[in-house]
């Protein structure tokens, strides 16, 4: 039966992912969706939907689907890039608790050997990101002349431009923006 394979798909279950299980760890993810007035055992809740990668699992890297991040600070850093594509990188941790609560979960900045293995897991070619395939759109190869921005999407730019004034290294704005580093220390970080 072709035509029941080919527009339909089995519904998803939900994801086993405990922040918990996975303290220390680093993760990749894809906010997918922020939801509201989700009815759970306590009352009602805010979440970050996801599609988390974690990078330095015990068999390798897992991979974890329809993920829900209940928790506030994680809800308040992963809530800004709700669909823009582009996953967050960083290790799973705990913040400062406050009388009478345990810490809470957040991510803790990426540092360059983090972005190592990120690259690492991409270089594989065995990610999905959740996008259309229409939609998304190859980085741009690198020219053998000097490229400037022009020839980069203007959301990139304004990323890269944005990332630069707040003082983010040319090494990371590259690899946030796809923008070669030779390009973002010649047309972005000495503009600023």
């Amino acid at each position: 039966m072709t035509y029941f394979e080919d527009n339909f798909s089995q519904p998803a279950s939900g994801s086993k992912f405990r922040p918990a299980d996975y303290q220390g760890h680093l993760l990749l993810v894809w906010p997918t969706e922020y939801r509201s007035g989700i009815k759970t055992d306590y009352g009602e809740s805010d979440a970050v939907a996801a599609r988390v990668v974690v990078l330095d699992g015990e068999q390798g890297y897992e991979e974890h689907d329809n993920v829900l991040f209940f928790q506030a600070a994680l809800i308040g850093t992963l809530k800004p890039s709700v669909g823009n594509n582009k996953p967050v990188l960083g290790r799973l941790g705990r913040g400062t608790s406050k009388p009478g609560q345990s810490a809470p979960f957040i991510l803790t900045p990426f540092t360059e050997e983090d972005a190592k293995s990120a690259r690492e897991y991409f270089a594989q070619d065995q990610f999905d990101a959740p996008v259309e395939k229409e939609a998304a759109k190859p980085a741009p190869k690198a020219k053998a002349k000097k490229s400037s921005l022009d020839d980069y999407p203007a959301d990139k730019v304004d990323l890269a431009k944005s990332l630069g004034a707040s003082g983010v290294s040319a090494d990371q704005i590259a690899l946030a923006t796809q923008i070669p580093q030779e390009i973002v220390e010649s047309d972005v970080l000495e503009l600023i």
